[in-house]
């Protein structure tokens, strides 16, 4: 038979275990490290978007959600709008003055949740609101294409905090492209 090993612990009357203090130390905890200062959602945002657009300096408006479409024109199927596959938090965002001439800047930011690509457009002049979508006009780096943007923004009914999300963004970078024409 074999020998019995010593109790490690104790039972009290009622069967239960009793706590020990065996896990208790005389060794001092570490230091404590310096908890980074606390920043508000709106300088971190603005801390990312700096990350994708080095230029930003302010945060005019966001939106919770919104989806970007392309307006397409083939022979074959005519026109029609199609989902770019950008879709996520926009931002209008301003930007450091151009450095070469000094007239203001604005853009129309949105941060993919569904992929890697982000959608950023700067905006000038041409801006308009129609059936539920912002529709943005940009060209190309060379000049040469133009692309048509629209944007869908989720809103919820009255009383909630996306109500009337769409018209106020579609004013908001109606007036950032209208600053931007009238310095041009």
């Amino acid at each position: 038979m074999t020998p019995k090993k010593p109790k490690t612990h104790q039972r009290h009357q009622s069967g239960h275990l009793q706590p020990s203090d065996q896990y208790d130390s005389d060794i001092p905890l570490p230091p404590t490290q310096d908890i980074p200062p606390q920043r508000t959602n709106a300088e971190l945002n603005l801390s990312v978007l700096q990350r994708h657009l080095p230029s930003t300096t302010s945060i005019i408006s966001i939106a919770p959600y919104a989806v970007v479409y392309l307006f397409t024109s083939t022979p074959q199927s005519g026109p029609a709008w199609e989902k770019s596959g950008v879709e996520g938090t926009l931002f209008v965002c301003q930007q450091s003055p151009d450095p070469v001439n000094g007239r203001e800047r604005y853009s129309v930011v949105v941060l993919n949740r569904k992929g890697l690509n982000d959608f950023i457009c700067p905006l000038s002049g041409d801006i308009d609101y129609e059936a539920g979508y912002i529709i943005l006009r940009s060209t190309s780096d060379e000049g040469e294409e133009e692309n048509i943007w629209g944007l869908w923004i989720f809103e919820e009914d009255e009383g909630s905090s996306t109500a009337g999300m769409r018209e106020v963004n579609a004013k908001i970078i109606q007036d950032c492209a209208a600053r931007v024409a009238r310095k041009v």
